[in-house]
């Protein structure tokens, strides 16, 4: 039986060591509980606007000085979110209210934070 709030120790010594990405696997890994225990602690943590998930597998740890944005920087969080879906980043710029990032494998768009992020695949 794990303890009620065990995710939410490892979101905090994550953050305190500088962190604020942190994948399902190693969730899994470091709290040793069933994948429908972590996706309640997750949901909970998400309804406390102290986790994003911008994709499935992925967390985004939301520190308190950026709650109100619902999510840090994007630079504090896209590459990593990026490398853990096997693509890479090549441009990135604002676009008339929207976030276009240049990659070079398909991406699916979202909204994050106030932000819509939208993907176009360069090639080669």
């Amino acid at each position: 039986m794990v303890r009620r709030g065990a995710l939410a120790d490892f979101v905090d010594d994550l953050q305190a060591g500088g962190r604020l990405t942190f994948t399902r696997d190693e969730a899994l890994a470091a709290l040793g509980v069933s994948m429908p225990a972590l996706k309640q602690a997750a949901l909970r943590l998400t309804k406390r606007r102290r986790l994003v998930s911008p994709r499935r597998g992925f967390y985004v740890i939301v520190p308190l000085e950026h709650r109100d944005e619902g999510a840090p920087p994007i630079d504090s969080w896209l590459a990593e979110m990026l490398r853990h879906q096997g693509a890479r980043q090549i441009a990135r710029e604002w676009d008339g209210g929207e976030i276009v990032v240049t990659v070079d494998r398909f991406q699916r768009p979202f909204v994050l934070g106030g932000n819509r992020f939208r993907f176009q695949v360069r090639r080669g």
